[in-house]
């Protein structure tokens, strides 16, 4: 029985076999000829490039609308992109009514843009000078995003106002897709 005690007690972290490799020095690595250091750069370089251009459209597009981040007039003025949204078809739906305060909860509003929305649907909305002064502000793609949060894109009367709203503001059908997307209801 004692020759296993003998070999437990070695068991304080060292291994002298692999200590004992550990002092034999390995011959450093040959450096790569300079042909094949620029031909790895150039494919490392082009598999980025060609992720980066894959996935371009998620990087610049905003990925989230979140009210808590934005200032107290951008805020309002997407309250009031979502209040003209519902209005577009000429007529708030029920359904729309009860969503719309959930969707501001959900996007991180307050009690003022509640407010707010309540205002806004009481009144017809300016569309025009409405996306004059998203895009002055350069919300565009957070208004479009507003938008489509806040109708019913099957029906189509807001088919139409969702397509007027992406070519006023100029968004190309590649971004106005992809937000599409990314704010299915």
């Amino acid at each position: 029985m004692g020759w296993i005690f003998r070999t437990a007690r070695n068991r304080d972290g060292q291994a002298h076999a692999l200590e004992a490799q550990a002092q034999e020095v390995a011959p450093a690595p040959a450096p790569l000829p300079p042909v094949a250091a620029e031909g790895l750069e150039l494919a490392l370089g082009a598999k980025l490039l060609d992720g980066w251009l894959s996935n371009r459209r998620q990087v610049l597009v905003p990925h989230t609308l979140n009210f808590r981040v934005l200032a107290p007039e951008e805020s309002a003025l997407l309250v009031d992109v979502m209040a003209a949204a519902a209005q577009g078809d000429g007529e708030v739906d029920p359904r729309e009514a009860r969503q719309l305060p959930l969707t501001l909860e959900r996007l991180g509003a307050g009690e003022a843009e509640t407010r707010r929305l309540e205002a806004a649907l009481a009144e017809p909305q300016h569309l025009g000078q409405l996306l004059s002064r998203v895009e002055e502000a350069g919300l565009t793609t957070h208004a479009y995003a507003a938008a489509l949060l806040a109708i019913n894109r099957r029906g189509g009367v807001n088919r139409a106002f969702l397509d007027y709203v992406a070519q006023r503001l100029g968004l190309s059908a590649e971004v106005a897709g992809s937000l599409e997307r990314r704010y299915r209801t």
